[in-house]
């Protein structure tokens, strides 16, 4: 130190403390510009370097991967490749790197995706006897789970969890990957995940080593102490046994009861069920049939007892899927989940409607069901033969489901005695039953017309295509390029088209209509002075005289590849709501998103 600095009295510490403190002194805003103009691998590179750089470099980061606040909706995606595994610098590069997480995630949505290399890669390839055991599939494999386990332990709570795990397929989910993902899942109970959602087409528990569902090893209760009187321990027993006969059933902490049969022998006590290390908190939960793979049972159904489920959802996205869910799925449910409010059965085939469906009523407390065809079926009305009526459960209070199966168990509802909306759902691949939308409606109408009960009928219409959003299409990107130059305004929606050729006096009985749209669907162009996609919205209202309540959303399953929350536009007051309000004299709610909108008392 020079003795000029000596003379002023200042220490070297305290010059380190100024000069860092010139970084600090800039203003945030400052920073945030000169990161900007930096690519993310340049930007990440910084975020070590400081508490201040990392702060601001993350932020940067998240940004250019749509993530504006990491704590409400956390989107990230990690890379399954075969040559490298090197990461790109992206949201989960970002917040693996940052030094202030977020203590509570409410919605973490990972997605494992495919490289280039990797789409293109031949199965049949991992047989060949050259490539050795741990080939590189099954190392970037792991190293992709390894990176959201990494995050997971980052964070404190979750509240939804979304797993997209289509990414490893091929040789991507073998070997030492299974148990990873098993160990993923269970740091996700661990967390108080409340909302699980998974989507995996093949068997995600592997065959050499199956998940194993945590369970502590002093499972068995202590012995009755010796000391006591004989009189106390007889108490204690007679009091037991007369509560096994009582009830019939056992406690399941945090969880549902696990029904027992009152066969079982007085002379021995029951074997006290196992206490589980971890005690999930998830009331929903949204799987594919894959999980009830014979691999996985043991596991599956030791999660579905121990886990408090009200609202379930399986997609059967193959016949092996259904055929498992038939044999072994349902069972289980039935027993380890009794008192089920919501059940939901995607992609369903007929083997799935004629051994199901009939077999529905001992889930009495359920209100909530749901059903749709797979797109094999989706196009004409189910046939069973020689099948006997499928009656509703009594509690149920709204039914939805395909088209094609309005014949088939429409005349099963008179059992449902509480049931207030019966809602017919025309998805993605209900193309075809268009042009019969008035039928469907007449039929409802009519059957509980003749029966005399009240009935609300509700429609679900699948508005993605692009045809909705003419010429950006959902995308604003369109218009960045060639602004001069004007695209060709696209045909109508199918929807329209379809109701145009129908005659439409059967409409008036339609009370509620929900809509589908892409999640940028209500966003307005540049150059754009109305939205294409509320103009059809109001042109397609016109067919529906006596709607009373209307719902824009973005899609509800998270299984879509556009799927995401409905982004609402900050002028949607003036650019949606009073025009479908105009459009529909007799509407009386119209909800966008979780927001419901009044009718303007004036124009704006």
């Amino acid at each position: 130190m020079s003795s000029r600095t000596q003379a002023a009295g200042i220490s070297l510490q305290t010059m380190q403390s100024r000069q860092y403190c010139g970084f600090t002194l800039l203003p945030r805003e400052l920073i945030f510009k000169v990161f900007e103009a930096l690519d993310s691998g340049s930007v990440l590179a910084c975020t070590p370097l400081s508490s201040y750089f990392n702060s601001v470099g993350v932020d940067v980061i998240l940004r250019r991967n749509d993530v504006l606040d990491a704590g409400a909706y956390c989107r990230v995606s990690a890379l399954v490749n075969t040559t490298s595994a090197t990461p790109p610098p992206d949201a989960l590069a970002a917040l693996l790197a940052t030094t202030a997480p977020p203590e509570r995630v409410r919605h973490l949505h990972c997605t494992f995706q495919l490289s280039e290399d990797a789409e293109h890669f031949d199965e049949k390839a991992l047989e060949d006897p050259d490539i050795p055991p741990a080939s590189r599939l099954e190392i970037t494999g792991l190293f992709a789970l390894q990176r959201i386990g990494a995050l997971l332990s980052k964070v404190d709570t979750l509240d939804r969890v979304t797993l997209d795990l289509s990414g490893l397929k091929y040789g991507f989910l073998s070997g030492n990957a299974c148990p990873l993902l098993g160990d993923l899942i269970h740091t996700i109970i661990r967390k108080g995940c409340r909302t699980l959602e998974v989507k995996c087409k093949q068997n995600p528990f592997g065959n050499d080593d199956p998940w194993v569902f945590p369970i502590r090893e002093d499972t068995s209760r202590s012995p009755p102490d010796r000391t006591c009187g004989s009189s106390s321990n007889m108490l204690s027993g007679l009091f037991s046994i007369c509560s096994l006969f009582l009830t019939g059933r056992e406690e399941v902490p945090n969880g549902h009861r696990r029904l027992r049969s009152n066969s079982s022998s007085t002379s021995q006590q029951p074997k006290p069920l196992p206490q589980p290390e971890i005690h999930p908190h998830i009331t929903k939960l949204d799987i594919d049939g894959s999980f009830f793979h014979p691999t996985g049972r043991p596991w599956m159904s030791d999660f579905l007892a121990y886990s408090p489920i009200t609202d379930f959802t399986i997609s059967l996205t193959s016949k092996s899927a259904s055929s498992n869910f038939i044999d072994y799925g349902f069972k289980t449910l039935l027993q380890t989940v009794p008192h089920l409010q919501s059940l939901t059965l995607l992609n369903v085939d007929g083997q799935t409607i004629h051994q199901i469906i009939p077999r529905l009523r001992p889930f009495t407390a359920l209100k909530f069901l749901t059903m749709t065809l797979n797109s094999h079926l989706s196009s004409h009305p189910i046939v069973v033969q020689d099948a006997a009526t499928p009656f509703t459960p009594g509690n149920v209070e709204r039914l939805s489901i395909s088209p094609g199966l309005i014949d088939y168990m429409i005349l099963g509802t008179v059992t449902a005695l509480k049931m207030t909306e019966f809602e017919i759902i025309y998805g993605r691949h209900a193309w075809h039953s268009l042009s019969s939308l008035c039928v469907h409606v007449k039929t409802v109408r009519d059957f509980y017309a003749k029966i005399s009960v009240p009935m609300c009928i509700s429609l679900t219409l699948s508005c993605m295509e692009d045809s909705w959003y003419a010429n950006h299409g959902g995308n604003d990107q369109r218009e960045e390029e060639n602004t001069a130059k004007q695209e060709p305004e696209s045909s109508p929606p199918r929807f329209i088209t379809a109701l145009e050729s129908q005659d439409g006096a059967d409409l008036v009985a339609v009370d509620s209509l929900r809509l589908e749209l892409l999640p940028a669907g209500l966003k307005r162009g540049r150059l754009q002075q109305k939205t294409p996609c509320v103009d059809n919205i109001c042109k397609l209202l016109s067919f529906f005289p006596g709607v009373k309540q209307i719902n824009l959303c973005g899609p509800t399953s998270f299984r879509d590849d556009a799927a995401g929350a409905l982004v609402v536009p900050k002028d949607v007051r003036q650019a949606v709501v009073q025009p479908v309000y105009e459009a529909c004299s007799s509407l009386a709610t119209l909800r966008i998103g979780e927001e419901v909108y009044p009718r303007p008392l004036v124009a704006l």
